[in-house]
């Protein structure tokens, strides 16, 4: 797709510069140079609102000051920092890609857009930030603050969520940056995509594309841009036991597959449906299987409490179970001790459960 007025990328850049200068937007990560930071910052923003991202950047960079110490890290130690942002396979890429940094480029971050887009965990926006950020590279990002500038500067009239659509706005991106400084236009760019043309409601009336602006003319502002529906989310029921000894607590780590890869939460069992959680024969057969034990189950009347996953909703029961001093403890369980689980990255749910309930004792 070609931008058939000459002189838009023109008008554009002027005015969105223009716009820039008189913006203070103070982040840590702003005019910032290394790319290790500009990547570790970029990385933590996927997803996440630059208001949440700063005390996690900030934590990162005390606990690993340079890739080399990143890489070397305990994964557990990772997960642990980044407890409560989600999306935890954004950690684990973290991870292998400062691995990879470290031992293959001898902690250099590749200097091109095609090196940087082979890495673990970077895309074609993160690579085109850290390209253009770091080494002054000509790559116009598209992230989401960019796709609704764009879709309603152009009123593009399809789904940009579709990969199809992703080539189209690359090419506007890249047409309106012309030949504009990479760092300076993208971090504008950016800017006004988050705080000028937001999606509800933004103030047209002062802004300075308005009349070049497609979508402001046809009065589709509000309609764009488009999305494909999203698909439907599933609901899961989960009882969460909690085990425990005086002051001990036990805990099970996930393994690779399914919700919450490598974290730790109480052993649980899935149940076909929210109503059997409160089932006590079933709750008592599952105890017994894991310690040998026919305890008389006790329901608390405490809420369920939910956790929302990307397509899944997440229903949770707990029911502390007190263990005699003589029960069999699985092998892979690990002990807790006084309450105390900040060596562990837990699923929000669990969090919100310590946080709010509290354990047994």
């Amino acid at each position: 797709m070609i931008i058939t007025d000459i002189d838009l990328p023109n008008r554009f850049n002027k005015r969105l510069i223009a716009w820039s200068e008189q913006v203070d937007r103070p982040l840590p990560w702003r005019q910032e140079p290394d790319p290790y930071r500009i990547w570790l910052s970029e990385i933590l923003l996927q997803q996440t609102r630059a208001e949440t991202v700063v005390a996690y950047y900030n934590r990162f960079l005390e606990a690993f000051p340079s890739v080399q110490e990143l890489s070397i890290a305990p994964i557990e130690t990772v997960l642990k920092l980044w407890e409560g942002l989600g999306y935890y396979n954004r950690a684990r890429n973290l991870h292998k890609t400062a691995g990879i940094v470290h031992t293959e480029y001898g902690g250099q971050f590749p200097e091109t857009y095609e090196g940087l887009l082979s890495l673990p965990g970077i895309g074609p926006y993160t690579a085109a930030a850290i390209a253009s950020f770091a080494f002054g590279r000509p790559h116009a990002v598209v992230d989401g603050n960019v796709i609704r500038v764009i879709s309603r500067l152009t009123a593009l009239q399809e789904p940009v969520d579709h990969p199809a659509t992703r080539g189209i706005l690359q090419q506007w991106a890249d047409q309106l940056m012309g030949k504009s400084d990479p760092a300076i236009y993208n971090q504008a760019i950016m800017d006004f995509g988050a705080l000028q043309c937001i999606p509800k409601n933004p103030d047209c009336a002062r802004c300075p594309f308005s009349p070049d602006c497609t979508a402001y003319v046809l009065d589709l502002v509000s309609t764009l841009p488009l999305k494909r529906k999203k698909a439907p989310v599933t609901d899961r029921s989960f009882v969460f036991f909690i085990f425990y000894q005086q002051d001990t607590t036990w805990l099970t780590q996930r393994g690779d597959q399914d919700i919450w890869p490598q974290l730790y939460t109480f052993p649980f069992v899935e149940v076909s449906d929210i109503s059997h959680r409160k089932r006590k024969p079933l709750l008592r057969e599952q105890v017994h299987t894991w310690t040998g034990m026919n305890p008389q189950i006790t329901l608390p009347q405490v809420p369920d409490l939910n956790q929302l996953l990307s397509h899944q909703r997440i229903h949770g029961f707990f029911l502390p179970i007190l263990l005699p001093q003589d029960a069999t403890i699985p092998v892979d369980w690990i002990a807790a001790q006084n309450g105390d689980f900040s060596t562990w990255a837990l699923p929000r749910i669990i969090r919100t459960y310590i946080e709010t309930i509290g354990l047994p004792h």
